[in-house]
């Protein structure tokens, strides 16, 4: 008989541990440092795979928690120490326990900011523009996220939520590591682009801060990319969420394995979605990705590689007068127009460097000399390196030097310049 009761009292255990297990499954994406938790926030999710990156943190003290129970599923909703008191329910993000920054607050506009959060809202329609503002309270970018540079750039990440009712769900992006420049770490504030205006877009997003921020990388209007029917389903209301978040580095230059120890920020906005607005959202996430790969770029001041004085050529060839003529003819071929150029002081005696095909027999040679020219393209100002070469003309000899071709520098498309900022 005791034997029969163990049974019947086993089998009851296992019936209801299976049923609790269907019904409460999903309760421990919700506990902070449980074994799922750690093992999502260990797993090297580094952008190979589109937009999963890796960052930050654990509710502060200035974050409240509220806890809804809904149909079983455990919720729990942050509402940042911002002014717009939007709700955010963190396990719309890839990393949902990131460490928040005390003080800091996102702001939005549908307008781009300037030196404060003036004109914020929280508000917008698909068929207008959104720029984001970052405020942090007593200390910069680079310390509160702890920054380090991978080769000479800084970025964060970024997350998107999207939130209709009470369903919501993370928005995977391609492209989700935003580019800072060198100023941008030393400042409290940071300005940036969340669904711009083409003719405003500034900010660059990189594909995978693993690849590096150059054109062939990057692209703008980071919220573009979330615009599909998959997230959008129904035109209404929605709530965006955005998570901004940064993967510290130890001691020994490897990023901290558990995402609760990357600081973040958290915030969100309501959105109107009407898709009678999706040829135009399309339209103008064409033209950003096209712009954001010179204004991403875009120099305020002449660069440090730019010489202070143009070196003279020892082959006469090359005066100044004929190197200027050939540069000019170059760019007038394809509608450019030659602002200034500069032979740099580098390398007084490099000389010609000889190009060979397959076959080892000499095609070309190339003038090994650092020659920068400015230019303008429809009114905007770009900075190109050029490339001077003579063609093998056979028994040794070369003929005449001229322009192979302005190379346009840094970014692979171009990089622009401040006209202003010409000296």
């Amino acid at each position: 008989m005791k034997l029969i009761k163990l049974c019947s009292l086993t089998i009851a255990l296992f019936l209801f541990s299976s049923a609790g297990y269907a019904q409460f499954g999903n309760l421990s994406n919700k506990v902070k440092n449980t074994v799922v938790n750690k093992v999502k926030s260990k797993s090297e999710k580094t952008e190979t795979v589109a937009g999963k990156d890796t960052q930050t943190g654990k509710a502060t003290d200035t974050t409240t928690t509220a806890v809804d129970n809904k149909e079983n599923n455990t919720i729990n909703a942050k509402t940042m120490a911002n002014d717009n008191n939007i709700a955010v329910n963190s396990k719309y993000f890839l990393y949902e326990d990131v460490k928040l920054i005390p003080g800091a607050s996102f702001y939005f506009s549908d307008k781009p900011f300037g030196n404060s959060h003036e004109g914020a809202k929280t508000n917008f329609k698909s068929s207008g523009f959104i720029y984001g503002r970052l405020e942090l309270k007593n200390q910069t970018i680079e310390e509160a996220f702890k920054l380090t540079p991978m080769g000479k750039n800084y970025y964060l990440i970024l997350s998107f939520g999207v939130v209709n009712g009470t369903e919501g769900t993370y928005a995977q992006v391609n492209h989700n590591s935003v580019m800072l420049k060198a100023e941008d770490i030393k400042k409290t504030a940071f300005n940036f682009d969340v669904l711009p205006d083409p003719a405003n877009a500034s900010t660059g997003i990189g594909m995978n801060y693993e690849y590096g921020f150059d054109a062939l990388h990057v692209s703008g209007g980071p919220m573009y990319q979330i615009i599909d029917q998959n997230k959008f389903p129904n035109d209404g209301d929605y709530t965006i969420q955005l998570q901004f978040y940064f993967r510290p580095v130890d001691g020994w230059g490897k990023g901290l394995p558990n995402s609760s120890d990357w600081p973040g920020v958290e915030g969100a906005f309501h959105f109107n979605f009407n898709s009678g607005d999706v040829a135009v959202i399309q339209k103008n996430f064409t033209a950003v990705h096209q712009a954001i790969k010179t204004t991403a770029f875009m120099l305020h001041a002449m660069p440090d590689y730019w010489p202070k004085t143009s070196r003279k050529l020892p082959d006469a060839a090359l005066n100044p007068a004929a190197l200027e003529a050939m540069i000019k003819a170059e760019l007038n071929s394809s509608g450019d127009v030659l602002v200034k150029f500069a032979v740099a002081n580098n390398s007084p005696n490099a000389g010609w460097i000889i190009q060979k095909n397959d076959l080892d027999i000499p095609t070309y040679q190339l003038l090994a000399e650092n020659i920068y020219t400015i230019y303008k393209r429809d009114g905007k100002c770009f900075i190109g390196d050029v490339s001077i070469a003579k063609d093998y003309l056979g028994g040794g000899k070369y003929g005449a030097p001229y322009v192979r071709n302005v190379n346009v520098a840094t970014s692979g498309y171009g990089t622009g310049i401040d006209c202003s900022a010409i000296k």
